[in-house]
């Protein structure tokens, strides 16, 4: 099965920024890294228990913009993996239609429907 370049790029980077959400968490807000983990993967998801808030100033501000970047990103991703998966069935169904074709088993008539051949 071959992935899109596009796909294993963008999750690559999504990963990215939530490692950098993580980090900056832990480091601003003194929080583990796995509550700071918590945090990005449920801000992003836009599930927001509202447990663990940013106290900070800072860490106030840089979720705002975080979470535009983030939730972005996350609908992206599903976006394109959605449009590969789509683009992958109607390729397979296209290609059966067209060996159909090829081997007389459709018989396609211009401006009429197209009609399978009983044999």
């Amino acid at each position: 099965m071959k992935i899109e370049r596009k796909v294993i790029t963008l999750s690559i980077l999504f990963l990215l920024v939530i490692f950098i959400g993580s980090y900056f968490y832990h480091m601003a807000e003194g929080w583990s890294y796995m509550d700071s983990i918590y945090f990005v993967v449920i801000t992003i998801t836009t599930i927001g228990y509202g447990d663990f808030v940013p106290i900070t100033n800072f860490g106030k501000i840089f979720t705002i913009f975080f979470s535009f970047l983030g939730i972005a990103m996350a609908f992206y991703i599903i976006s394109s993996i959605n449009h590969f998966m789509i683009k992958k069935h109607v390729s397979k169904h296209v290609s059966a239609l067209k060996h159909d074709i090829k081997e007389g088993e459709i018989k396609v008539e211009r401006g009429k429907k197209v009609k399978r051949v009983k044999r």
